[in-house]
């Protein structure tokens, strides 16, 4: 219904209904070209779908195939292992891990007792300070690696260490450190030992020995401060001998 305005006739068409009608247009339908290329389209895609669920499929099917060959691989190398103790298995590189952890707690918590107590042991004190310190060093690791060490009170007492709580409980905490790793070592298996094997006044022998901190490698060997990590008789980290200044 079109209202009209006061003193307009029925035959005066509207402006603003002239404007609209001009604008408006009727979509026309696609082009022939336009419908054949949306066709090529959804085929292609159709195609692609298509590909990509057989290529999913047949990396599932590849993925199952390895995963076979990787249980079977490791039941033949188990069983070869089991024959042989010179190739490296699982329990070599939980040994190897073991070594090296042996070889941190000596380095750090060992030489950090030794440094903090060399001065309150009434041993071997004519010896210069770097000396002593690695001396109660080589003595605190000989009693502590060990399936069963003595108490922490008697092993202060045996070096001669001063009457301290403090002194006692430290030892206390190495000891039960040591304790702990020779525990992981017994459950990993395979025959470990600790070789303390050498001979003062000798040549450094490169092979199962390195010199301790700043030592002189071609220098005598004076004592052992830190003894070497065999498994199966081969070794997994050398002894640390101190070599005598010259």
């Amino acid at each position: 219904m079109i209202f009209l305005e006061p003193g307009q006739s029925p035959q005066q068409t509207p402006i603003w209904l002239t404007e609209v009608d001009t604008d408006m247009s009727i979509p026309s339908a696609p082009e022939p070209r336009t419908e054949e290329a949306l066709e090529t389209a959804l085929q292609r895609i159709a195609v692609l779908e298509f590909e990509v669920r057989r290529g999913a499929t047949e990396h599932q099917r590849m993925w199952a195939h390895i995963s076979r060959l990787e249980r079977q691989l490791g039941t033949l190398l188990a069983a070869q292992l089991g024959r042989r103790d010179d190739l490296a298995g699982t329990q070599h590189c939980e040994h190897q891990e073991l070594s090296r952890q042996t070889r941190t707690l000596i380095e750090q918590q060992f030489q950090n007792f030794a440094r903090r107590y060399s001065d309150r042991t009434n041993l071997e004190t004519h010896r210069p300070r770097r000396e002593r310190t690695a001396r109660l060093m080589s003595m605190l690791i000989r009693q502590l690696l060990d399936k069963s060490p003595a108490s922490s009170w008697s092993i202060q007492h045996s070096l001669r260490l001063a009457e301290d709580p403090g002194i006692e409980a430290a030892i206390n905490r190495l000891r039960t450190d040591c304790g702990t790793l020779t525990e992981r070592i017994a459950e990993v298996g395979l025959a470990h030992e600790w070789s303390y094997t050498h001979t003062v006044g000798a040549t450094l022998d490169p092979g199962r020995q390195e010199t301790w901190a700043s030592c002189d490698p071609d220098a005598p060997i004076s004592f052992l401060v830190a003894p070497a990590y065999l498994v199966n008789g081969r070794i997994y980290s050398r002894q640390l001998v101190y070599t005598a200044d010259g």
